[in-house]
Formats: structure tokens, sequence, C-alpha cells
């Protein structure tokens, strides 16, 4: 046994070598990285989301299997309280959404839809729009921090959650590549 622990020590002290790594420049190492950080951002808007308009169908039938994590609970009393608005205000903003009278625009903010609103409602539209906008970016700033995302990531991130739950006819702010061009077309 003896032997054996010699013969062991033998071979580490001479079958170790040294390696000089060091060079005469500095490496140069050019790594292109992505992070992805839009499933969290997507899930927080989803989250959001389902507390103001209700759970999407397909998630209804998955939240009976799984319990899964509301994250929007990890926001300040602020953004609870601008969801909380935004919950109060959905009936009139849909309402007018299907009239027509208010659209989403690319920067998913809310847009006074002027040549269909009507004069006697054009005053009650805009106030309800700047309302609902207010919320909407306390809480979009706040998912972007939390997230440590850019706030336009964030943006685009619900405005295709919106573009997703809105039904035909409503009025969204879309890239044209045809023409080069923002424009305003219905769902």
């Amino acid at each position: 046994m003896m032997k054996v622990a010699i013969a062991c020590l033998i071979f580490m002290a001479l079958g170790c070598a040294r390696v000089n790594l060091q060079t005469e420049k500095p490496l140069k190492v050019d790594i292109s990285m992505r992070v992805d950080v839009y499933q969290h951002v997507a899930k927080d808007v989803a989250s959001i989301e389902d507390q103001i308009y209700g759970a999407k169908k397909e998630q209804k039938l998955n939240a009976l299997f799984t319990m899964e994590t509301a994250y929007a609970q990890d926001y300040s009393g602020e953004v609870t309280a601008a969801i909380e608005r935004r919950k109060e205000r959905t009936s009139r903003i849909e309402e007018y959404v299907n009239q027509g009278y208010i659209g989403e625009n690319r920067d998913s903010l809310l847009a006074v839809m002027e040549q269909n609103v009507p004069a006697n409602l054009k005053e009650e539209v805009t106030v309800l729009v700047q309302e609902e906008n207010k919320d909407r970016a306390i809480i979009y700033q706040a998912t972007a921090q939390k997230n440590g995302a850019d706030i336009s990531s964030v943006r685009k991130a619900f405005f295709n959650d919106h573009y997703q739950r809105a039904g035909s006819g409503a009025w969204f702010e879309v890239y044209d590549e045809a023409k080069g061009a923002y424009n305003w077309v219905r769902k």
C-alpha cells in the first residue's frame, strides 16, 4: 500500500507540468451576447393585463392544472393603484374602442380618433384617454425597471398583448413595410 502511495506522489510530482499562458500582447475576444429579458417582460405584461381584462381563454384552462406566479405582485403600491384605475375604466374604454373613437398607437398608448368622435363626447373621450395613458406610463416604466429592460421593448410587449386581446374592428397604429411608414388600420 505504501508503494502505491509513493508511486502516486512521484507520478503527480513528475506528471504536473507548468504551462506559461502569458502573451506579449493581450488577447482580444469579441463576444456578441444578447440578454433576452423579453420572456420575463411578457409574463409581467400577461399578469398585469389579466388583472385588468381577465385571463385569456387558453390560460384559464392551464390555471386549473398549474399554479402560476403572479408577476405583478412584485410591484409597488403606485403600480397596483394604476392597475386598479385601469380596471375601473376598462368597460368605458372598450365601449369607445368598439365605436372607433379610441385606437392604440405604436407606443401602446391610447389615441383619440378625432375624425370618429362626436363633438359632444370629444372632451370626455380625451380626458379618459389621458387618464389611461398616465396609468399605462406608470406601469410600463415600473415593468421596464423591474426587468432591466428598455421602455421600448416593454411598450412593444404591451402592444402585442393588447393587439391579441382586441376584437376585430379596433384601431391600431402599425408599420406598413410597403409604404415604409406607420398607418392606422382596423384589426
